[in-house]
């Protein structure tokens, strides 16, 4: 019984246990009829199929995501946005299989978070990871109202997919309820270059739809909460 107990302590007192995120979301072969592969962050969708797409694009800046949403208008290409961990159960982030699919990952979106101290406010580009989020409010001498349990998400996602926490605090717990203005790349006719910003704040009527708007409405560019 002594041996025994003694080498369980040895072995709890020996092991390390490391936390690492999960694994790029998208893989990308060439040469081959799909291109590139989709998984979410839990490894397997819910159908057991996986997700293809012929290529992928890693906007930098809101200008490169006009961009990249004016060429998908014009050449009628289908797009789907993907954070940088893909943290989704359903399949929202995976387009239509064939040569017109194009994912736009925001994993390098992600430079640009201002914080307004006077203002009680922060900006933060839609690729943000929560963490990163936090930490800059944090240095600031503030926190967020409201915030999921996982901080892997991007704040593009979280606002998109109503992601939540738990706060009885003020509006509650939901992270969208927060948000005060969102600019959204949306597809535009020919004579306006066919994409177009639109800057949505509480006098617009569609706010709160593009809040919760799950990618369908245009790509989350920037996040004012």
């Amino acid at each position: 019984m002594a041996l025994f107990l003694f080498l369980t302590l040895w072995t709890l007192a020996t092991t390390t246990t490391l936390a690492i995120p999960p694994p790029p979301p998208i893989q990308c072969t060439a040469g081959t009829t799909t291109g590139c592969t989709l998984h979410n962050s839990y490894g397997i969708w819910g159908d057991r199929k996986d997700c293809f797409a012929s290529k992928v694009v890693h906007p930098t800046t809101q200008d490169q995501l006009l961009s990249i949403v004016a060429n998908a208008t014009k050449h009628k290409l289908k797009l789907k946005v993907v954070s940088k961990f893909s943290h989704t159960i359903p399949k929202f982030a995976c387009p239509a299989i064939g040569d017109s699919s194009v994912l736009v990952s925001t994993d390098k979106y992600n430079s640009n978070i201002h914080v307004n101290v006077d203002g009680l406010t922060v900006t933060a580009d839609a690729g943000v990871g929560l963490r990163d989020l936090i930490n800059k409010v944090e240095d600031a001498g503030l926190s967020l109202v409201a915030a999921p349990y996982w901080e892997g998400v991007s704040v593009g996602g979280l606002i998109s997919t109503g992601a939540h926490g738990s706060s009885w605090w003020g509006k509650g717990g939901a992270v969208h309820d927060h948000v005060v203005n969102i600019d959204m790349v949306v597809p535009a006719t020919e004579t306006e270059g066919f994409a177009k910003i639109l800057h949505l704040d509480a006098t617009n009527e569609i706010l709160n739809a593009a809040k919760l708007s799950l990618g369908t409405l245009g790509i989350i560019s920037k996040v004012f909460s």
